[in-house]
């Protein structure tokens, strides 16, 4: 796909705000299409690990803590988008403020909740998480190459947590 094709934007434009002191957007969407990759990988990395290993892994506590904390910094992180994007002049809106915090808070709860179920839970909020993303960009309030890497990204982290889920169970 051209970068126009990605990020809504022609060629004179990208390089307009490219001279005018900022990144070109299409920049901003490779940069972060790359960088979300690179985040993927833990997910996919443990999944594979918890399905291949199971119970029988020498660090299965470890793991299924390390998958669960990531899970959690990742959905916080998710929420502060929103935050960031709640702040930004021009959407300043106080419930899409209020509601950006949601997903930290319910991160950090699934963290007291015991496997198989705390993955149960994380599938359920990315894939609220990953909704709400697609829906807002559909609606122009964020850039669609946002949603469709939202669209991409929550279908893999869905996938990984149910993976887990499913190797932790019984």
């Amino acid at each position: 796909m051209h970068d126009a094709d990605h990020t809504g934007l022609g060629n004179e434009a990208g390089d307009a705000a490219g001279r005018a002191g900022g990144q070109p957007q299409h920049d901003h969407a490779r940069t972060a299409w790359a960088l979300a990759l690179f985040g993927l990988v833990p997910f996919v990395g443990m999944a594979g690990l918890l399905a291949y290993a199971g119970r029988e892994f020498i660090a299965y506590p470890q793991l299924v803590l390390a998958f669960t904390g990531y899970s959690a910094t990742i959905l916080a992180f998710l929420g502060g988008i929103r935050w960031g994007f709640a702040l930004s002049p021009g959407h300043q809106r106080i419930a899409i403020l209020v509601a950006s915090v949601l997903p930290s808070l319910l991160g950090w709860a699934l963290l007291f909740v015991p496997s198989p179920w705390a993955f149960a839970g994380f599938a359920a909020s990315f894939l609220a998480s990953g909704v709400w993303d697609v829906v807002s960009a559909r609606r122009g309030a964020l850039p669609g190459w946002f949603g469709r890497l939202r669209l991409f990204l929550s279908g893999a982290v869905v996938l990984c947590q149910i993976v887990a889920f499913v190797a932790t169970y019984g």
